[in-house]
């Protein structure tokens, strides 16, 4: 649902009841309401689970850490540098949960209709069981409370087990599949279904398999897994989802057959900041620098036949960006490329040394994925572009990745095919779209997890795929990230004025030379081994005397791989 009609629903059904009010001397608090009433009212319900949401609900990365925490993209802090304390991850929205745990206890004492609470109690479970996953996937178990905690309530809660937080996930997740919808349409079109439950219990299952949470690689949980993702993608199929035909253009076609769960927005309501920090600050304003795609993001797109470019006789080191998959072309934006960034015709993005330094990027990139040209800079700064939590590629992937694991080749091989299709690599003549024939077991892993890099490019999706693989230490330490320098071979005077006129895709080794470099310039990647589970910070344990600290912190206790 559109932000802003969550915080209209909010003030109508207020100033509804106040205008209710039979007698104005009546001087009961008219701040409050009854929370009875609110049970019994439909509007007022469903103005309870709209701030829910808008409370709840995965939003864009705003800061562009989550790329920056990966191989997608410079940053990370001390995550990367391995510097973190105890205290450096800080997630703890107990209060969002008690919220939730309000509705799902009260709402069946109030007189609405039986679909209505159905409905309602459908979008709590999904959030729910969201939260907790975000809490499950960094510290491993945490306190499952599910009721309200009153004052006179034993306070100090033990963490639960991390095995028994995941099947209190799962449970939500199914509980809320048998109570929602597999679609909304009209105005409640975009919020929780049926569709979103299952596709996020694969992904929560796909995470629990993971070597992350089963170093001794239990075969029940992947088939669990598989399982799972299986019955999501029937279900999705059964109900008109699939692969939006244009990958370029998906994020601006409003819940088209491929969003599954989303965020949507409203220039007049809150907003996101993702498009105008992900911009040159030549056409944004505030906000800049997010986003920047490393040398190695822009080389681990295949060519347009599916080749990796190692393997492949077409790549032209001077000019990559021929031939490519054409997601690069929908994700990477490079010196001199077309990008008609606020609606202006024929404008080209520079990245040089010595051009304005408003268009310049500290990796030689900028990201293209969810960038609408249409947007001025003031309208950047109020994107109305959806956030797209789940969409149908991420489920294929799930799929792949899980038969994969189970044994099942030619299944992942269908879905890998699948995606590759719709993204326009050409099949060739074996019909495999370029990818390695014969696969089986880690190696098909590996190249599902490719495939992930390059179709979620900047969806947040990566720092958790290498963290759940527990891949840093393996392939990211002890490593640097990079970028290019692009420099002009005559003075930036001789080409001011026939720089628009330039062909790249001919002349580019005629005007500019590109020289990679690193951005970790004072250290090298360094993964920790405890980060896979986070410290719970110190003030919720000083709360608290009975939240035992992870093993692998100091007086770390608690098991997570329990």
């Amino acid at each position: 649902m559109r932000t802003n009609k969550i915080i209209v629903a909010v003030i109508l059904t207020l100033i509804i009841f106040a205008g209710c009010k039979k007698d104005i001397l009546d001087k009961s608090n008219l701040n409050a309401i009854d929370p009875a009433l609110v049970w019994n009212d439909t509007k007022l319900a469903t103005a309870y689970v709209n701030k829910l949401c808008l409370d709840n609900l995965p939003n864009w990365d705003q800061n562009g850490d989550a790329a920056g925490m990966s191989d997608e993209s410079p940053g990370g802090g001390g995550f990367m540098r391995g510097e973190l304390t105890e205290n450096s991850v800080d997630y703890w929205p107990y209060d969002q949960i008690r919220n939730m745990n309000i509705l799902l206890q009260d709402i069946d004492q109030g007189g609405l209709d039986q679909v209505t609470k159905d409905r309602l109690k459908g979008q709590t479970l999904v959030l729910r069981a969201l939260r907790y996953f975000e809490l499950v996937r960094r510290y491993g178990g945490v306190p499952l409370i599910l009721v309200p905690q009153k004052a006179t309530d034993d306070l100090m809660v033990h963490r639960n087990k991390t095995s028994e937080v995941f099947a209190q996930i799962v449970k939500d997740l199914d509980d809320a599949a048998k109570l929602l919808p597999a679609r909304w349409t009209g105005v409640d079109e975009g919020r929780i279904t049926a569709a979103a439950a299952l596709a996020l219990k694969g992904r929560v299952l796909l995470f629990y398999a993971s070597p992350q949470f089963n170093p001794a690689n239990a075969p029940d949980r992947w088939t669990a897994a598989y399982d799972a993702n299986k019955a999501a993608k029937a279900y999705l199929l059964e109900n008109n989802y699939g692969l939006f035909e244009n990958f370029s253009t998906l994020w601006f076609t409003e819940m088209n057959k491929e969003v599954i769960m989303v965020r949507r927005f409203n220039e007049n309501a809150s907003t996101n900041f993702w498009e105008a920090g992900t911009r040159p600050l030549s056409e944004s304003q505030n906000y800049t620098g997010w986003n920047q795609p490393t040398l190695e993001m822009v080389q681990a797109f295949p060519m347009k036949d599916g080749v990796s470019i190692a393997n492949s006789s077409d790549y032209d080191q001077t000019r990559y960006w021929l031939n490519r998959d054409p997601r690069f072309a929908a994700t990477i934006v490079y010196n001199g490329v077309l990008w008609e960034l606020s609606g202006k015709s024929g404008r080209k993005q520079w990245t040089y040394t010595g051009v304005d330094p408003r268009d310049q990027s500290g990796t030689g990139f900028f990201c293209r994925k969810a960038i609408n040209v249409s947007h001025t800079p003031a309208l950047a700064e109020r994107s109305t572009t959806a956030w797209i939590e789940i969409r149908y590629a991420e489920v294929l992937l799930n799929l792949a990745e899980c038969a994969a694991e189970v044994g099942k080749p030619d299944e992942a091989y269908t879905e890998l095919k699948a995606l590759r299709q719709r993204a326009g690599i050409t099949p060739g003549a074996s019909s495999m779209y370029g990818l390695t024939t014969g696969l089986s077991g880690a190696n098909l892993v590996n190249a599902v997890l490719e495939e992930r890099r390059i179709e979620l490019a900047f969806e947040a999706k990566r720092y958790w795929d290498l963290r759940r693989r527990k891949l840093y230490e393996s392939k990211l330490n002890g490593t640097e990230r990079h970028r290019i320098y692009s420099t002009l071979k005559i003075s930036a005077a001789e080409f001011e004025p026939i720089k628009n006129m330039v062909n790249i895709d001919v002349s580019y080794g005629t005007y500019f030379t590109d020289t990679p470099g690193s951005v970790d310039t004072d250290k090298k990647i360094t993964y920790n081994s405890n980060y896979y589970f986070y410290a719970i910070p110190d003030k919720y344990r000083q709360q608290n005397k009975n939240l035992e600290q992870t093993i692998g912190w100091t007086s770390g206790t608690f098991d997570p791989l329990k």
